[in-house]
């Protein structure tokens, strides 16, 4: 899950004036969008830059609201402040954050490097919010001046962290305007450069707000960060900064069984439009229609029960990684037919899937699939095993079902009530029962698994390493709400939460065991998977579950670098 720094300049500079004007009650009416602030600011007098950017921040404030935030100043060297260390806030708590009075000078370049350094202890994965309204002045070399912001970047990669920058500068000139373009644009970021206070923080506001929403939301984000990328590419000069993400590589050809007892043994058009039937319906999908099939894929509309965008439609393309490879070399005119009626879909870009079956994909193809705007998803060639049972069913009643009980061959299921079968496919399903969750905990106990870790991680002093060895995650729990409450469920929310907690804290450590004992070589390829009920309870945005998918990415980074063993791949419904 990624995390956010927030970073506003404080120099001195930040006293400065740029046309407009602003109502001497602004700062205490704390509007929740821009178009309160647009009717406290004119255009015929000047304002402060450092009030302009305390405005800007009290509107945005609600895109940043429950996430981990980070909130530092921008000042000279040594005098950069932690307003708010890294840590989930409410509203109310990121309103009460104040910036002292500008002074001082901009030590910005070498400071985002340290600040990388330290932040890469938490995540991997970030996202840097930036106001400023100048360069750097204070770095030591090669980070200080104009050209900085290269060796920055690439001091920041070879961290090992991957960082989208989301810019908003405040009267900069264009010598600046350029550089902060390239910092966001490869990065896949956003960037807006406000002249006056008018139209233009109206315009900051509405994009750079909109672009980190997206880049929030874990079903848009791949999607609409790719497509940023793709038009700073369209737009790149000769000279200017590299895109600073890399695809990732694709594992090796894997094959197994389908879904149920079908084996799909070829991939023509009524097999496949089953197989992406099932698909659809296993992630939640209701009013599914079959739009089109061609000779080598299908396409496909249907609705998503639970999604932050709700009743509008997703459009996905199935086909086989062998359909790929052929269209690409042989077929070329059904390649560019095939990306055509992508682009052509009337639904918004991050509600496009192209879903592949099969995994022996060159990277420069999946470039070319990924800059047609739609989110490229691959499988193994099986579908997971069915969804855990409706809240009714009286397995669960009488505490019956058993996970391992499944048609597919392929797949593991985790949690698990013993051992890992050492297969190449995880689907995990996090069950929230206690009853269950408690059958689940007295098998993992008898496993012994995080003694065995002690001597893989045991050394290790980050917060992946940590997880493995507390007895409970049940403090994440503290604070949680559910969004609903099923009339069926007889457990209180307390209850129902802590064991979601432990069945994940059991997962994780299952996970983590398999990974590392196994070398890398499984599993492959994890699917992470709620149920219906998990959602509409709200589980899917649980502190628990979002810290299980912030372990487990810090995990495969650190590990897989310093073992050079593969990372799987990791999917989240």
């Amino acid at each position: 899950m990624v995390k956010i720094a927030i970073y506003v300049d404080t120099s001195g500079s930040m006293n400065e004036r740029i046309n407009g004007e602003m109502d001497d009650n602004f700062a205490n009416v704390r509007p929740s969008m821009f178009r309160s602030f647009m009717r406290a600011v004119g255009l015929g007098g000047k304002v402060k830059k450092s009030r302009v950017a305390q405005a800007m921040w009290e509107n945005l404030v609600p895109t940043f609201k429950d996430h981990q935030t980070k909130v530092s100043t921008i000042n000279s060297r040594g005098r950069s402040k932690v307003l708010a260390p890294l840590e989930f806030r409410s509203h109310a708590d990121l309103m009460k954050i104040e910036f002292p009075n500008p002074y001082g000078g901009t030590y910005l370049w070498e400071f985002l490097v340290e600040e990388a350094r330290e932040l890469s202890k938490d995540s991997v994965d970030w996202l840097f919010f930036l106001i400023s309204d100048g360069m750097d002045m204070s770095s030591s070399p090669p980070f200080n001046g104009i050209d900085g912001f290269q060796p920055c970047i690439e001091a920041i990669k070879e961290i090992g962290i991957d960082v989208e920058f989301h810019i908003i500068g405040l009267g900069l000139p264009s010598d600046s305007v350029n550089v902060f373009r390239q910092v966001s644009g490869a990065s896949g970021g956003s960037f807006v450069n406000i002249e006056e206070a008018g139209d233009d923080v109206e315009q900051a506001i509405e994009e750079v707000g909109g672009a980190v929403e997206e880049s929030l939301n874990p079903i848009a984000r791949m999607a609409s960060r790719q497509r940023r990328q793709q038009e700073y590419l369209e737009s790149r000069q000769e000279g200017d900064l590299d895109i600073t993400t890399e695809t990732t590589p694709v594992s090796s050809s894997y094959s197994g069984y389908t879904y149920g007892e079908t084996v799909i043994e070829d991939t023509n058009p009524e097999q496949l439009s089953q197989w992406q039937t099932d698909l659809v319906r296993i992630r939640g999908d209701e009013k599914i229609e079959n739009i089109q099939a061609y000779e080598n894929w299908v396409s496909m509309r249907s609705t998503p029960l639970f999604s932050d965008t709700p009743g509008i439609p997703v459009d996905s393309w199935a086909l086989s990684a062998e359909d790929v490879s052929l269209i690409a070399s042989m077929k070329i005119d059904n390649l560019f037919t095939f990306l055509s009626q992508i682009r052509r879909s009337d639904v918004p870009i991050e509600n496009r899937r192209i879903i592949i079956r099969g995994e022996n994909i060159p990277d420069t193809l999946l470039d070319t699939l990924a800059n047609s705007g739609a989110r490229v998803v691959i499988y193994p060639e099986e579908l997971p095993p069915p969804p855990p049972p409706e809240l009714g069913d009286e397995k669960w009643e009488r505490n019956e079902y058993d996970f391992n009980d499944n048609p597919t061959r392929g797949w593991e299921i985790y949690p698990h009530l013993g051992r890992s079968k050492a297969r190449s496919a995880v689907v995990i399903d996090p069950p929230l029962y206690p009853e269950y969750v408690e059958k689940i905990t007295q098998a993992f106990s008898r496993t012994n698994l995080v003694n065995d870790l002690q001597s893989k991680i045991g050394p290790i002093q980050r917060a992946y390493a940590e997880a493995a060895f507390k007895p409970s995650w049940r403090h994440l729990n503290t604070n949680w709400v559910p969004d609903d409450w099923p009339s069926l469920l007889s457990h209180d929310s307390k209850t129902i939460g802590e064991a979601f907690c432990e069945s994940l804290r059991v997962t994780y450590i299952q996970t983590v065991h398999e990974w590392l004992f196994s070398h890398g070589s499984r599993p492959k390829f994890i699917l992470v998977r709620l149920s219906n009920e998990s959602k509409s309870l709200g589980l899917h945005k649980h502190p628990c579950y979002l810290e299980f998918q912030s372990l487990l990415a810090d995990m495969f980074h650190y590990q897989g670098t310093d073992l050079r063993i593969k990372k799987p791949r990791v999917e989240y419904w």
